[in-house]
């Protein structure tokens, strides 16, 4: 085998390693490097596409920091990041995973341009954890009673992702969300 062929044979190698590496990268720590086994060699790949997404999310967040700074809200974080106020408590126990609830919103983009609102676009009812509904409403659901009323600012992964709602709403958009819970 002459040196070009070498080159094209390891250049394909590692271009497939990489293609895997991507694919299956969804469930490997998000460090930005990754480890890549052969029967002969162990090495550290830097993953781009890692990389990226972090950088996107720290923008993300930054944005999300100044959005609730300058309208003086005293919201809390979760663990996945979605950032809520109860703005009226409700009554009764939280929901659970099966419970069904419907609710009141507005959806509006970090500038405040409104969306989606129930009054147009009717009354969302979703199970709870057993439904495709975006992630932020099921969390919320779990957090709060009946009857409550919550303002949440949104980060993209836990809203419409990467691809947006292929209607209004784009790829890796926060958005912020009022919603009323109406039952149990």
């Amino acid at each position: 085998m002459n040196m070009r062929e070498h080159c094209i044979k390891l250049i394909t190698i590692i271009l497939s390693v990489f293609v895997l590496v991507n694919f299956t990268s969804c469930r490997q720590k998000a460090t930005g490097v990754v480890n890549v086994h052969s029967s002969e060699v162990q090495e550290e790949v830097f993953d781009p596409y890692v990389e990226g997404n972090k950088r996107i999310l720290a923008l993300e967040t930054e944005e999300i920091e100044l959005v609730i700074k300058r309208h003086h809200w005293n919201m809390q974080e979760t663990g996945t990041g979605l950032c809520y106020e109860v703005l009226s408590p409700g009554t009764g126990a939280c929901f659970v995973e099966g419970d069904s609830v419907a609710m009141k919103y507005t959806i509006a983009l970090l500038s405040g341009q409104k969306i989606y609102d129930s009054e147009t676009d009717g009354i969302k009812t979703f199970r709870v954890e057993k439904s495709e509904e975006i992630p932020a409403l099921h969390e919320v659901a779990k957090l709060v009673s009946p009857g409550a009323k919550v303002r949440m600012v949104v980060p993209s992964h836990l809203a419409y992702g990467a691809g947006g709602d292929g209607d209004k709403i784009k790829g890796r958009e926060a958005l912020i969300m009022n919603v009323e819970i109406l039952n149990h």
